[in-house]
């Protein structure tokens, strides 16, 4: 059986931030949210072809998910081997704290909180999370992290200070840059996280969902971005098809070029001063 060391999932696409420069295009309405239904018609063809030591659920923001605990029980029972790591920012945790207990008991798991904005809720409920359970200090590939001691569950907090919008000018006239491949990977946030979307496995969530944003602004400079859409690959694909993306895994492809580089410093954002509130 093939192998993907790491596999993302979205399990809704609206949020309650707006983050210029957000890889899911979340900073924009989305209505709606993927049922469990959903989500393992889309992913059980996948669990019996490859296997994935890590599953990443995301969104916008999942915690805005009213059947996320079904979510979570239904991947446990499909990949009842794999590592889920949950990332939220943690603003309506104090409100679904049915999730972390639930992720705590399931043990093998990661729960991630992404702290984008100064809130006092969101301080206190990270300090309850710490003071609440007995840690220890762990580094995983390079990410510091805390685990509880006696239990495979891990906590981590994440607080970033920049993001890098991936294509150029706004949305009604985006537009692709087309920089080397390597140069633009080099700056990449998301080297090592292909995206599940429409039960075909993407590169990247900018790659998977870019599409769908140029639909919805009247395909602006279509001519430009012909070059870099992608269809993903589907579940029926052959296997040496399959062998390709895998063997590309955290690696530089062609289609990156339409992302920024460090020479596009317009493109690099002070997250901290262009995050709101919805």
């Amino acid at each position: 059986m093939f192998t993907l060391p790491f596999l993302e999932v979205m399990v809704i696409r609206g949020c309650n931030l707006s983050c210029q420069g957000c890889t899911t295009f979340s900073d924009l309405p989305h209505a709606g949210y993927f049922t469990w239904g959903q989500g393992r018609q889309e992913l059980e063809p996948w669990a019996n072809r490859i296997n994935l030591p890590a599953i990443g659920i995301m969104g916008g923001e999942p915690l805005m998910n009213p059947y996320l605990d079904t979510w979570l029980s239904g991947i446990r029972k499909l990949l009842p081997n794999s590592q889920i790591r949950l990332t939220t920012n943690g603003l309506l945790l104090e409100k679904n704290w049915h999730i972390f207990e639930l992720m705590r008991d399931m043990e093998n798991t990661v729960f991630k909180i992404s702290d984008h904005v100064s809130d006092p809720k969101l301080t206190k409920t990270i300090e309850h999370i710490m003071s609440s359970y007995s840690w220890e200090p762990v580094k995983e590939f390079g990410i510091d992290r805390w685990k509880e001691k006696n239990k495979d569950f891990r906590f981590q907090v994440a607080r970033p200070t920049r993001f890098f919008k991936t294509f150029l000018n706004d949305y009604a006239s985006m537009a692709p840059h087309n920089n080397d491949p390597a140069q633009a990977f080099e700056m990449c946030v998301q080297k090592k996280c292909p995206l599940l979307q429409n039960g075909r496995l993407y590169k990247c969530g900018t790659i998977a969902l870019t599409p769908n944003i140029l639909e919805r602004h009247g395909w602006p400079n279509k001519n430009l971005w012909t070059e870099f859409l992608d269809n993903g690959l589907g579940s029926d694909c052959e296997d040496q098809e399959l062998e390709k993306f895998l063997n590309n895994f955290g690696l530089p492809h062609n289609l990156c070029r339409q992302c920024p580089s460090n020479k596009d410093l317009a493109s690099i954002l002070d997250h901290t001063t262009t995050v709101n509130f919805k």
